[in-house]
């Protein structure tokens, strides 16, 4: 069967009107992972073309999961046989519902949203459908709906950091960011940089204003800054503000760089990891505690543990991993 007969289906689909065996067909034919790119090639096209229609896609989604799942447990066409072993065919229709279930449940994401993701030591610029502009930092996700965008709406998911420039609509739509840590970032058009990883997030607005809220907190309200101003959040969901803060210094790693001012070891071992996926080993509990200032380009962890160990005279020694780990380096003092 040639791709326009599938494409037809699929069709079909989106708008409501497959049949049964289309959709058995779609499910076949998605079983191929080298299908699934052009599916959602696919979706976009039929969207562009249906720029006027707001679609539920949640609702829709949901909806064609119970009718696949509907139909997968309908009685067998043979009453004789069945009523002989009612209970092994039931557990057989059972089975098969739920690894449909199971399936499309983990397709779910796959479907409504498109990710983007770098990897250690990678930075990546991407512009958006409503022609915002967002920079990735090493080892980030943006999570961006794959349709409605910018019509229903303008939300986003990062895990990482970011650097966001948003295009203002003239229906001034807001653009939201949401970490996994249940900050939620509202704008209708500026620049600033988020920072969500495991110990904490952080807002840094360049140009324009941000208004803040932490989703953890229901009684705490929204909190509006202004350029220049930096954003700490906690871990309980409380935001601390400081005013007038250098840009510069958040920004650095746009150019493969880090600026340090006074900065421990440790918490450098720590930027390390984050960036470049290594583990650093401080063999001194002294040696964490000292710290470096300056700002120092590096588009690798090996060029960095190498300037850091010229200037606080130290030694770097990197373990042999196995296959499946990341690079270790210990730092400690010349012998």
């Amino acid at each position: 069967m040639n791709q326009h007969t599938y494409k037809q289906a699929i069709q079909a689909l989106f708008e409501g009107r497959a049949t049964t065996l289309q959709k058995a067909l779609i499910e076949e034919w998605l079983s191929q992972p080298s299908h699934k790119e052009l599916y959602f090639q696919w979706l976009e096209e039929w969207e562009q073309q249906n720029p006027q229609l707001i679609v539920d896609t949640l609702q829709a989604y949901t909806k064609w999961v119970e009718e696949v799942n509907t139909e997968s447990i309908k009685p067998l066409k043979s009453p004789l046989f069945f009523k002989q072993r009612p209970s092994f065919f039931w557990w057989i229709a059972a089975s098969i519902s739920l690894l449909l279930l199971a399936s499309t449940y983990l397709m779910h994401d796959a479907i409504l949203y498109k990710y983007h993701e770098t990897a250690y030591g990678e930075l990546r610029t991407l512009t958006l459908p409503d022609s915002s502009r967002v920079v990735l930092n090493a080892n980030s996700t943006l999570k961006v709906p794959r349709f409605g965008f910018g019509i229903g709406s303008r939300k986003v998911f990062l895990t990482g950091e970011a650097e966001f420039s948003i295009q203002h609509l003239s229906s001034h739509q807001r653009f939201i960011v949401q970490t996994p840590d249940q900050l939620e970032v509202q704008v209708l058009g500026t620049e600033f940089m988020v920072y969500s990883r495991a110990r904490g997030s952080k807002v840094v607005l360049n140009k324009g204003k941000v208004q803040l809220r932490s989703l953890k907190n229901q009684d705490s309200k929204p909190l509006i800054i202004s350029t220049g101003d930096v954003v700490t959040i906690s871990t309980l969901g409380r935001l601390t503000l400081k005013h007038n803060q250098p840009i510069a210094p958040h920004a650095s790693w746009k150019e493969h760089r880090f600026a340090f001012q006074n900065t421990k070891v440790s918490e450098i071992a720590y930027q390390l990891s984050e960036r470049f996926g290594i583990q650093v080993i401080i063999a001194d509990s002294s040696l964490a505690k000292r710290t470096l200032g300056g700002t120092f380009k590096a588009e690798s962890a090996e060029a960095f543990l190498h300037v850091m160990a010229d200037l606080l005279e130290l030694e770097v020694v990197r373990s042999h991993p196995s296959e499946d780990s990341s690079p270790t380096y210990t730092l400690d003092y010349l012998k």
